[in-house]
């Protein structure tokens, strides 16, 4: 291998391992329309497509530190990318709710070592440079949204396939694997302390950060997830519908990208920057009202919302950490409460559909959750001030 491809290897592992993490969720949410009709099923049976995945990326959190520890991160790695490429062929056969059932459940591990992983292997390899790594993390993310979102309608309808839509998103999976076989590690294992020392937040506090994080995500995937759904009803096409979710995911990924760039132009610390990103997550919700006439105008809302609180969740943490190994520690307690919480949400909001319909139990769901993220920040504002 080439010096300049050693170089560009790491980048390209980062990208393709990270695209991997949405597509297998975002793939559905443009066809559950498609997959209700053929299968038959109710809109709550509908939202476990989407919130099984997230549970399992929170309940399932510690397995990558775990799997590393035995099998080092490379080998971890390919495991779960070659997981999530298994898993996502056998939504080939679209005609059992069961295994769709049983394809999210998998999506959800795989995403659940994944992540830790692509964190450890960051700070491994790019050193002064993880900022920027972590940039093109987080933006690949919002791209591989993005473009499963927008592509697989038309696959499916390339193809007379919806199934095939969704299988598709194996293939970049697979070849993010195929990265990361030619990546060389370095076997050499950290040190690692055997103490944990106490906290310097409180047990109220991380409970604030955890909510924090769970409503954040839960608005995300709820509007990820049910959006279609609302703008099917309004008689938008499974095309427009795709399209107005991917643009949402484009301005979610361009503001967190630039989120450092727009709190320092600002002035913004971690705290202001949560009170006024809730609030943009209020006006959003809010802008449902006025989805049948103007269509874009709430995806564009709550794309910089949610664009905006993502960072500023996974920042709060670090405000309250001393060194790295405590910063990790909080990390992963409010996460894994936090998937949890975000992960109930599109499963309730399933729930209420087959009770209000869509256009009101989005604009409940969505407004109420916006709201509590208001009020959970000025109490967070609290425990900065302590």
């Amino acid at each position: 291998m080439t010096r300049s491809a050693k170089t560009l290897l790491p980048w390209l592992m980062i990208f393709g391992a990270s695209i991997c993490l949405r597509t297998g969720i975002a793939s559905l949410s443009p066809i559950l329309d498609r997959i209700e009709r053929t299968l038959a099923i109710s809109n709550a049976e509908l939202g476990l497509l989407t919130t099984l995945p997230v549970l399992c990326m929170g309940g399932l959190s510690p397995l990558g530190h775990m799997l590393e520890r035995r099998l080092g991160l490379k080998r971890s790695m390919i495991m779960a990318l070659a997981l999530l490429t298994i898993v996502l062929l056998l939504r080939l056969d679209g005609g059992s709710y069961g295994l769709l059932l049983f394809t999210a459940v998998g999506v959800g591990v795989g995403d659940a070592i994944i992540r830790p992983l692509l964190s450890g292997f960051i700070k491994g390899e790019f050193a002064s440079r993880a900022p920027a790594a972590m940039s093109v993390y987080a933006a690949s993310m919002g791209v591989g949204s993005a473009v499963a979102a927008f592509g697989t309608p038309r696959i499916s309808d390339a193809t007379g396939s919806w199934p095939l839509g969704l299988a598709f998103w194996a293939l970049p999976t697979a070849l993010a694997g195929f990265c990361w076989i030619l990546w060389r590690e370095d076997i050499a294992a950290p040190a690692r302390s055997a103490s944990q020392p106490s906290l310097t937040i409180s047990r109220s506090g991380i409970l604030g950060l955890t909510l924090f994080f769970g409503l954040q995500a839960g608005i995300n995937y709820v509007a990820i997830a049910w959006l279609p759904s609302l703008y099917g009803a309004f008689g938008y096409s499974d095309h427009m519908t795709g399209f107005l979710v991917a643009i949402m995911m484009l301005f979610q990924t361009g503001i967190s990208f630039g989120m450092h760039v727009i709190m320092h132009a600002l002035k913004l610390t971690t705290i202001k920057a949560a009170l006024i990103f809730s609030g943009l997550a209020i006006l959003g919700s809010l802008s449902l009202l006025l989805a049948k006439p103007v269509p874009w105008l709430a995806p564009l809302m709550i794309g910089i919302a949610t664009g905006g609180l993502f960072p500023v969740a996974l920042l709060q943490p670090l405000d309250f950490a001393r060194d790295r190994s405590e910063a990790t520690r909080l990390a992963g307690l409010t996460q894994t409460g936090g998937y949890l919480l975000g992960g109930i949400l599109p499963w309730i909001t399933g729930l209420l559909i087959d009770q209000l319909g869509v256009v009101s139990a989005l604009l409940t769901l969505l407004t109420g959750s916006a709201g509590l993220l208001a009020v959970v920040t000025v109490l967070i504002q609290r425990t900065y001030q302590k």
